[in-house]
Protein backbone atom coordinates (compact mmCIF):
# COMPACT_ATOMS: atom_id res chain seq x y z
CA UNK A 1 0.00 0.00 0.00
CA UNK A 2 1.29 3.43 -0.73
CA UNK A 3 1.72 5.54 2.30
CA UNK A 4 -1.47 7.18 3.13
CA UNK A 5 -1.62 10.86 3.31
CA UNK A 6 -2.34 12.18 7.16
CA UNK A 7 -3.48 15.34 8.24
CA UNK A 8 -1.82 16.31 11.77
CA UNK A 9 -2.97 16.25 14.54
CA UNK A 10 -5.95 18.80 15.73
CA UNK A 11 -5.34 20.65 18.35
CA UNK A 12 -6.78 23.28 20.45
CA UNK A 13 -6.72 26.83 18.73
CA UNK A 14 -7.23 25.29 14.97
CA UNK A 15 -9.45 26.76 12.97
CA UNK A 16 -12.29 24.54 11.81
CA UNK A 17 -14.24 24.79 8.30
CA UNK A 18 -17.92 24.23 8.96
CA UNK A 19 -20.30 23.68 5.42
CA UNK A 20 -22.85 21.24 4.53
CA UNK A 21 -22.34 19.53 1.38
CA UNK A 22 -25.59 17.39 1.01
CA UNK A 23 -29.05 18.39 2.83
CA UNK A 24 -30.08 21.11 4.71
CA UNK A 25 -28.97 21.76 8.61
CA UNK A 26 -31.16 22.63 11.33
CA UNK A 27 -29.31 25.95 12.80
CA UNK A 28 -30.33 25.23 16.45
CA UNK A 29 -28.31 21.75 15.71
CA UNK A 30 -25.80 22.86 14.13
CA UNK A 31 -25.07 26.44 16.58
CA UNK A 32 -24.89 23.44 19.71
CA UNK A 33 -22.23 21.53 17.89
CA UNK A 34 -20.36 24.86 16.98
CA UNK A 35 -20.59 25.97 20.58
CA UNK A 36 -18.85 22.59 21.81
CA UNK A 37 -16.36 23.16 19.42
CA UNK A 38 -15.78 26.08 20.78
CA UNK A 39 -15.83 25.13 24.37
CA UNK A 40 -12.97 22.19 23.71
CA UNK A 41 -10.50 25.52 22.86
CA UNK A 42 -11.49 25.40 18.36
CA UNK A 43 -12.05 27.83 16.46
CA UNK A 44 -15.21 26.95 13.98
CA UNK A 45 -15.68 28.78 10.56
CA UNK A 46 -18.89 28.62 9.40
CA UNK A 47 -19.16 28.54 5.37
CA UNK A 48 -20.78 31.17 3.77
CA UNK A 49 -23.83 29.27 2.55
CA UNK A 50 -24.05 27.34 5.80
CA UNK A 51 -27.80 28.25 6.33
CA UNK A 52 -28.58 28.13 2.64
CA UNK A 53 -31.53 25.41 1.19
CA UNK A 54 -32.43 24.79 -1.56
CA UNK A 55 -35.55 21.78 -1.64
CA UNK A 56 -33.98 19.36 -0.21
CA UNK A 57 -30.11 20.50 -0.46
CA UNK A 58 -28.09 23.07 1.91
CA UNK A 59 -28.23 25.44 -0.72
CA UNK A 60 -27.81 25.43 -5.01
CA UNK A 61 -24.44 22.94 -6.39
CA UNK A 62 -22.84 26.24 -7.01
CA UNK A 63 -23.24 27.95 -3.75
CA UNK A 64 -22.15 24.48 -1.49
CA UNK A 65 -19.20 24.35 -3.98
CA UNK A 66 -18.31 27.58 -3.69
CA UNK A 67 -18.07 26.33 0.59
CA UNK A 68 -16.14 23.57 -0.13
CA UNK A 69 -13.56 24.76 -2.77
CA UNK A 70 -13.30 27.88 -0.23
CA UNK A 71 -12.58 26.07 2.87
CA UNK A 72 -10.26 23.63 0.79
CA UNK A 73 -8.24 26.79 -0.26
CA UNK A 74 -7.79 27.93 3.22
CA UNK A 75 -4.32 27.39 4.44
CA UNK A 76 -5.34 28.68 7.75
CA UNK A 77 -7.90 25.73 8.43
CA UNK A 78 -6.93 22.55 10.12
CA UNK A 79 -10.06 20.41 9.11
CA UNK A 80 -13.22 20.76 7.39
CA UNK A 81 -16.06 19.06 9.48
CA UNK A 82 -19.66 18.53 7.85
CA UNK A 83 -22.71 19.96 9.28
CA UNK A 84 -24.79 16.80 8.20
CA UNK A 85 -25.19 14.10 5.80
CA UNK A 86 -28.61 13.87 3.96
CA UNK A 87 -28.02 13.59 0.38
CA UNK A 88 -26.17 15.95 -2.14
CA UNK A 89 -22.27 15.41 -1.91
CA UNK A 90 -22.59 13.46 -5.50
CA UNK A 91 -23.69 16.28 -6.92
CA UNK A 92 -20.01 17.96 -5.61
CA UNK A 93 -17.50 15.38 -6.42
CA UNK A 94 -16.88 15.52 -10.12
CA UNK A 95 -16.06 19.84 -9.94
CA UNK A 96 -14.13 19.42 -6.99
CA UNK A 97 -10.34 20.82 -7.01
CA UNK A 98 -9.03 19.14 -4.38
CA UNK A 99 -5.48 19.24 -5.21
CA UNK A 100 -5.18 21.91 -2.48
CA UNK A 101 -5.19 18.86 -0.05
CA UNK A 102 -2.27 17.82 -1.58
CA UNK A 103 0.13 20.30 0.17
CA UNK A 104 -1.89 21.33 2.90
CA UNK A 105 -3.80 18.14 3.98
CA UNK A 106 -6.92 18.71 6.16
CA UNK A 107 -9.26 16.25 8.72
CA UNK A 108 -12.11 15.87 6.74
CA UNK A 109 -14.82 14.77 9.51
CA UNK A 110 -18.39 12.87 8.70
CA UNK A 111 -20.27 10.21 7.84
CA UNK A 112 -23.18 9.23 5.57
CA UNK A 113 -23.58 10.94 2.48
CA UNK A 114 -19.93 12.15 3.18
CA UNK A 115 -18.84 8.94 2.32
CA UNK A 116 -18.51 10.27 -1.35
CA UNK A 117 -16.36 12.59 -0.35
CA UNK A 118 -13.80 10.41 1.93
CA UNK A 119 -14.02 8.53 -1.05
CA UNK A 120 -13.03 10.84 -3.19
CA UNK A 121 -10.10 12.19 -1.45
CA UNK A 122 -8.58 8.90 -0.73
CA UNK A 123 -9.27 7.37 -4.33
CA UNK A 124 -7.20 10.53 -5.79
CA UNK A 125 -4.60 11.92 -2.78
CA UNK A 126 -4.62 8.77 -0.25
CA UNK A 127 -6.15 10.79 2.11
CA UNK A 128 -7.27 9.44 5.53
CA UNK A 129 -10.23 10.66 6.81
CA UNK A 130 -12.43 10.27 10.13
CA UNK A 131 -15.39 8.45 9.73
CA UNK A 132 -17.26 10.59 12.93
CA UNK A 133 -19.93 12.17 14.04
CA UNK A 134 -21.61 15.58 12.37
CA UNK A 135 -21.01 18.69 13.43
CA UNK A 136 -25.16 18.49 13.81
CA UNK A 137 -24.52 15.68 16.66
CA UNK A 138 -21.91 17.19 19.14
CA UNK A 139 -24.12 19.11 21.17
CA UNK A 140 -26.02 15.42 22.33
CA UNK A 141 -23.59 13.63 24.25
CA UNK A 142 -24.78 10.34 23.41
CA UNK A 143 -25.29 10.71 20.13
CA UNK A 144 -20.98 9.59 19.96
CA UNK A 145 -18.20 8.30 22.04
CA UNK A 146 -16.20 11.56 23.19
CA UNK A 147 -13.30 9.40 24.07
CA UNK A 148 -13.15 7.69 20.63
CA UNK A 149 -13.48 10.98 18.68
CA UNK A 150 -10.71 12.91 19.97
CA UNK A 151 -8.22 10.08 20.45
CA UNK A 152 -8.27 10.07 16.54
CA UNK A 153 -8.79 13.46 15.96
CA UNK A 154 -5.45 14.55 17.65
CA UNK A 155 -3.84 11.01 17.32
CA UNK A 156 -1.94 12.14 13.86
CA UNK A 157 -0.12 9.51 12.13
CA UNK A 158 0.12 7.65 16.05
CA UNK A 159 -1.53 4.48 16.22
CA UNK A 160 -4.97 3.89 17.74
CA UNK A 161 -6.50 0.28 19.21
CA UNK A 162 -10.18 -0.83 19.03
CA UNK A 163 -11.38 -3.21 21.33
CA UNK A 164 -14.09 -5.13 19.60
CA UNK A 165 -16.74 -7.35 20.75
CA UNK A 166 -15.71 -11.36 20.49
CA UNK A 167 -19.48 -11.81 20.65
CA UNK A 168 -20.08 -9.65 17.13
CA UNK A 169 -17.73 -12.16 15.13
CA UNK A 170 -19.32 -14.01 12.41
CA UNK A 171 -16.40 -15.33 10.96
CA UNK A 172 -12.28 -15.76 12.80
CA UNK A 173 -9.28 -15.33 11.67
CA UNK A 174 -6.75 -12.16 10.67
CA UNK A 175 -6.05 -9.49 8.23
CA UNK A 176 -3.89 -6.56 7.32
CA UNK A 177 -4.86 -3.44 5.14
CA UNK A 178 -6.17 -0.25 4.31
CA UNK A 179 -9.20 0.11 5.96
CA UNK A 180 -11.93 1.26 3.74
CA UNK A 181 -15.94 2.42 3.57
CA UNK A 182 -18.46 4.18 4.60
CA UNK A 183 -22.09 3.89 3.92
CA UNK A 184 -23.05 1.48 2.25
CA UNK A 185 -25.74 2.10 0.08
CA UNK A 186 -23.07 5.53 -1.11
CA UNK A 187 -20.27 2.71 -1.91
CA UNK A 188 -22.59 0.98 -4.50
CA UNK A 189 -23.48 3.92 -5.78
CA UNK A 190 -20.12 4.65 -6.72
CA UNK A 191 -19.05 1.38 -7.95
CA UNK A 192 -17.40 2.32 -11.66
CA UNK A 193 -16.59 5.79 -11.01
CA UNK A 194 -13.57 7.33 -10.23
CA UNK A 195 -14.42 7.84 -7.11
CA UNK A 196 -14.83 4.53 -5.73
CA UNK A 197 -12.51 3.19 -3.13
CA UNK A 198 -10.10 0.45 -3.89
CA UNK A 199 -11.36 -2.95 -2.06
CA UNK A 200 -9.04 -5.06 -2.92
CA UNK A 201 -6.23 -5.52 -0.27
CA UNK A 202 -8.72 -3.62 2.34
CA UNK A 203 -10.40 -4.13 4.80
CA UNK A 204 -13.66 -2.83 4.25
CA UNK A 205 -16.22 -0.92 7.13
CA UNK A 206 -19.88 -0.38 6.21
CA UNK A 207 -22.97 0.29 7.85
CA UNK A 208 -26.55 1.64 6.60
CA UNK A 209 -29.79 3.19 7.91
CA UNK A 210 -33.09 2.30 7.91
CA UNK A 211 -32.52 0.09 4.72
CA UNK A 212 -34.60 -3.64 5.22
CA UNK A 213 -32.86 -6.61 5.11
CA UNK A 214 -33.34 -7.66 1.38
CA UNK A 215 -32.27 -3.75 0.15
CA UNK A 216 -28.85 -4.57 2.40
CA UNK A 217 -28.81 -7.84 0.59
CA UNK A 218 -29.47 -6.49 -3.11
CA UNK A 219 -26.86 -4.15 -2.16
CA UNK A 220 -24.09 -6.71 -0.90
CA UNK A 221 -24.86 -8.30 -3.99
CA UNK A 222 -24.06 -5.62 -6.28
CA UNK A 223 -20.54 -5.46 -4.43
CA UNK A 224 -19.81 -9.35 -5.06
CA UNK A 225 -21.32 -9.27 -8.50
CA UNK A 226 -18.77 -6.43 -9.22
CA UNK A 227 -15.86 -8.15 -7.68
CA UNK A 228 -16.06 -5.97 -4.64
CA UNK A 229 -15.82 -8.55 -2.16
CA UNK A 230 -13.59 -11.09 -3.45
CA UNK A 231 -10.37 -9.65 -2.52
CA UNK A 232 -10.68 -7.53 0.61
CA UNK A 233 -8.33 -9.05 3.80
CA UNK A 234 -11.65 -8.57 6.39
CA UNK A 235 -15.15 -7.06 6.76
CA UNK A 236 -16.37 -4.85 9.68
CA UNK A 237 -20.20 -4.20 9.46
CA UNK A 238 -21.30 -1.06 11.33
CA UNK A 239 -24.19 -1.03 13.80
CA UNK A 240 -27.53 -1.05 11.60
CA UNK A 241 -29.79 1.35 13.00
CA UNK A 242 -33.83 0.52 11.81
CA UNK A 243 -32.47 -2.10 9.16
CA UNK A 244 -35.47 -4.45 10.03
CA UNK A 245 -38.28 -5.75 7.91
CA UNK A 246 -40.69 -3.78 7.93
CA UNK A 247 -43.46 -6.73 7.32
CA UNK A 248 -43.35 -9.97 9.17
CA UNK A 249 -41.84 -12.61 7.78
CA UNK A 250 -40.01 -10.57 4.83
CA UNK A 251 -36.42 -10.72 6.56
CA UNK A 252 -33.77 -12.82 6.73
CA UNK A 253 -30.70 -12.50 9.28
CA UNK A 254 -27.79 -10.17 8.42
CA UNK A 255 -25.39 -13.81 8.82
CA UNK A 256 -27.33 -15.70 5.95
CA UNK A 257 -27.43 -13.03 3.53
CA UNK A 258 -23.26 -12.19 4.09
CA UNK A 259 -22.54 -16.15 4.20
CA UNK A 260 -24.66 -15.76 0.61
CA UNK A 261 -22.68 -13.36 -0.63
CA UNK A 262 -19.21 -13.91 0.79
CA UNK A 263 -19.08 -17.84 -0.62
CA UNK A 264 -15.57 -18.17 -1.69
CA UNK A 265 -13.93 -16.19 0.57
CA UNK A 266 -12.25 -16.66 4.01
CA UNK A 267 -11.30 -13.68 5.67
CA UNK A 268 -12.43 -12.47 8.74
CA UNK A 269 -15.72 -11.00 9.79
CA UNK A 270 -17.19 -8.55 12.61
CA UNK A 271 -20.70 -7.36 13.30
CA UNK A 272 -22.01 -4.84 14.93
CA UNK A 273 -19.02 -2.15 15.45
CA UNK A 274 -21.13 0.94 16.83
CA UNK A 275 -19.91 2.93 14.23
CA UNK A 276 -22.00 4.73 11.95
CA UNK A 277 -26.18 5.88 12.10
CA UNK A 278 -26.22 4.59 15.94
CA UNK A 279 -25.59 6.29 19.49
CA UNK A 280 -22.81 6.36 20.99
CA UNK A 281 -20.85 5.96 17.61
CA UNK A 282 -17.01 5.44 17.96
CA UNK A 283 -14.50 7.40 14.90
CA UNK A 284 -13.00 5.42 12.37
CA UNK A 285 -9.59 6.51 10.43
CA UNK A 286 -10.56 5.51 6.86
CA UNK A 287 -7.94 5.32 4.85
CA UNK A 288 -5.12 4.04 7.24
CA UNK A 289 -3.47 0.53 7.28
CA UNK A 290 -5.14 -1.76 9.90
CA UNK A 291 -5.02 -4.72 11.22
CA UNK A 292 -8.14 -6.60 12.38
CA UNK A 293 -7.64 -9.61 14.64
CA UNK A 294 -10.57 -11.84 15.94
CA UNK A 295 -8.73 -13.62 18.23
CA UNK A 296 -7.41 -10.72 19.98
CA UNK A 297 -10.87 -8.87 19.41
CA UNK A 298 -8.68 -6.00 18.42
CA UNK A 299 -8.71 -3.45 15.33
CA UNK A 300 -5.50 -1.98 15.01
CA UNK A 301 -4.12 1.17 13.10
CA UNK A 302 -0.27 1.23 13.67
CA UNK A 303 1.62 4.35 13.58
CA UNK A 304 3.31 5.67 10.47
Amino acid sequence: MVRPLIPPALRPGDRIGIMAPGGPIRPAEVERGMAYLAGRGYIPVPAPHLGARHGYLAGTDVERLQDFDRLLADRDLSAIWFARGGYGSARLVADLDLSPLQERPKALIGYSDVTVLQAAALRALGLATFYAPLVSELGDPAAFSEASLWRALSSGSGPLDYELDPRSVLRAGCGEGPLVGGCLSLLVSLVGTPYEPTTDGAILFWEDVNEEPYRIDRMLGHLRLAGRLARLRGMLVGRLVGCQAKEPGNDLPLAEILEAHLKGTDYPVVLDVPAGHCPGKITLPLGRRARLDTAGARLSIPGV
